[in-house]
């Protein structure tokens, strides 16, 4: 009888496919680099860095707010009139909470093209897309960004918005639905902006650029008013005043999160 120590373990052979989801592109391997406080330079190697500790249940909580359907709280308002002020009250429970803010891409400076898009907004990692319709801010939030890679780019934790009161603000968020999302439903070099199939859509492409598309209850909840589109008039298309990405800012030593390929494994 053999011992213990000399049984033969049966080897596992994982599909070529099941292999490849786990293999990170070179523009996104993690680096081993920790700051001047002792930690892990990004969200991602956090992530990796706590994985042989042993946490708490609220540091488990914490150590990825993501991998969680969006709050609908708000956060407090920042004094400013940007468009990354206007945004920061939906941050809370994200990527972006306490990090800075930039505008990567303003369609009235850098235009209302597909390719001029993905030229300013890939590999800048989660990011929030802010457009006014008729005097109305709608918008959402994309847990993992573009990188023209093709296919779709899901997450739990995406979700659209809309002004309430246009003259004096408020907010409403609309989650994932139980349908899920694709937070990027497109991600090609010459598509736009997808937010689900058709939940929120600005192709950026063709002969109104400017065209904005949506309906709700499939990928994205209606939310309290059972609104059927963001759009302020029911039933209608429109054409943008404006539109802008909003990104964080990251150090140079800073690997950013979902800033290239992206697993479709369905956890988030």
């Amino acid at each position: 009888m053999r011992s213990a120590a000399t049984l033969a373990l049966p080897m596992i052979i994982l599909p070529a496919a099941a292999v490849s989801s786990f293999i990170v592109p070179e523009s996104t391997k993690i680096k081993n680099r920790i700051n001047h406080n002792g930690q892990p330079t990004s969200s991602t190697q956090n992530y990796l860095f706590t994985m042989n500790k042993k946490l708490t249940a609220e540091e488990l909580e914490n150590s990825y707010p993501e991998g969680k359907p969006a709050t609908y709280d708000l956060m407090p308002g920042e004094i400013g009139l940007g468009p990354e002020s206007i945004v920061r009250p939906l941050l809370k429970q994200t990527q972006l909470q306490n990090r800075k803010l930039k505008v990567v891409y303003d369609a009235k400076k850098h235009g209302w093209d597909a390719r001029t898009f993905h030229a300013k907004v890939d590999a800048k990692g989660a990011s929030v897309v802010l457009a006014k319709c008729r005097g109305q801010w709608i918008g959402g939030y994309n847990p993992r960004g573009w990188a023209s890679l093709g296919g779709v780019r899901s997450s739990v934790a995406s979700f659209l918005f809309y002004q309430k009161f246009p003259v004096v603000g408020g907010w409403q968020k609309l989650r994932v639905s139980r349908n899920g999302s694709m937070a990027c439903g497109k991600d090609e070099f010459d598509a736009g902006i997808y937010f689900g199939a058709d939940s929120l859509v600005i192709p950026l492409t063709g002969d109104r650029k400017k065209l904005c598309v949506s309906r709700l209850g499939y990928y994205f909840e209606t939310g309290p008013g059972k609104k059927t589109t963001l759009l302020p008039l029911k039933g209608a298309d429109s054409n943008l005043d404006e539109l802008f990405v909003i990104s964080g800012v990251y150090g140079k030593d800073e690997v950013i999160p979902n800033s290239g390929g992206v697993s479709e494994l369905g956890f988030f």
